[in-house]
């Protein structure tokens, strides 16, 4: 019989399952944001990582130490394999136009991207409610990708993903404290 260190789990407080993905053109007012499903995929991960400081004394503790920079990123991998979504995701990297029934994305040459925002959103019910957990980044551009992994057509999974990282900074518009994120949790 196994040992638990905690006697219960709270299942209100579990985030289960992964996250629809959406992007918008960048807004500094967090209500001017028109969100555009990115399409099926996963979420691999998203963190806030940090770099930070210290003046260090050679004779005394360090008088100042803080936070030099801080972002968030998100992992993410889509299977619809839509070339305006890409294009969207791209941050201008990469554009696409369309004639008739075909689709083609263009790049090269481009050297600016321009920013914009993303959300994830996991939905579950809990206890019959529904209950959300949102992700906003308010000022992203991608890093990586979209990185297409083909499959072989006889793997036991042939759909190839496109995987991209994105990476949010902090937008200097908005008051001190919520530049990066936010993270709200329906209770």
């Amino acid at each position: 019989m196994p040992l638990y260190q905690n006697s219960s789990v709270d299942s209100t407080k579990l985030l289960i399952g992964n996250a629809k993905m959406e992007t918008s053109v960048y807004a500094s007012a967090l209500g001017s944001f028109t969100w555009v499903n990115m399409g099926a995929g996963i979420v691999n991960g998203s963190a806030h990582p940090f770099e930070k400081y210290d003046v260090q004394a050679g004779n005394a503790p360090d008088p100042i130490e803080g936070i030099a920079r801080e972002t968030v990123t998100i992992d993410c991998e889509l299977i619809e394999f839509d070339l305006s979504v890409l294009s969207v995701l791209s941050n201008g990297l990469v554009t696409s136009a369309s004639t008739g029934t075909v689709m083609t994305l263009y790049a090269g040459g481009n050297t600016t991207l321009t920013a914009r925002a993303y959300r994830l959103t996991n939905t579950r019910t809990v206890s019959g409610a529904t209950k959300e957990t949102i992700l906003t980044v308010f000022k992203a551009t991608i890093d990586a990708g979209p990185s297409i992994a083909w499959k072989s057509d006889n793997d036991s999974d042939p759909i190839g993903v496109a995987s991209f990282t994105i990476t949010g900074e902090a937008d200097s518009t908005r008051s001190v404290g919520t530049q990066l994120y936010t993270l709200t949790k329906t209770i």
